[in-house]
């Protein structure tokens, strides 16, 4: 009985995912492009290692406004599906902006191969948060 509420919990969590997301919205954030950038993150951040990969962060003092950088493994899937764990990590760091408040560069490398729902990869990026406060 508990295993069925918990599915169902689950299923609603992830059609009211879909419905909220809107992709038209404007970011509070900007994408991490310079590979300068990355590589100094790389080398100096912090590196926490979850179930859906690795994420690394680090503040950067000269400049204020968030950055985020997303890779995706081509091992992971096809195109369309690399695509959608994009969005759908995008669309959690814009929704919680607020918990990155101590890091304004961040780079999450994705390695999971299996199917991810909502729900899962929000409990992932939580869990790596925790382990770097």
């Amino acid at each position: 009985m508990a295993v069925l509420f918990f599915q169902e919990e689950e299923q609603k969590e992830e059609r009211n995912f879909l419905l909220v997301m809107n992709l038209s919205s404007p970011l509070n954030c900007s994408v991490l492009k310079n590979k300068d950038e990355i590589s100094v993150v790389l080398k100096n951040g912090k590196k926490v290692r979850s179930d859906i990969g690795t994420i690394y962060f680090f503040n950067n003092d000269k400049d204020t406004f968030k950055k985020f950088a997303i890779f995706v493994k081509k091992n992971v899937g096809k195109a369309f599906y690399r695509n959608y764990i994009k969005r759908i990590i995008r669309f959690y760091i814009r929704s919680n902006v607020t918990l990155f408040n101590k890091y304004n560069r961040v780079i999450f490398f994705y390695s999971f191969k299996e199917k991810v729902k909502y729900s899962f990869l929000k409990d992932q990026i939580h869990s790596a948060l925790k382990k770097v406060s």
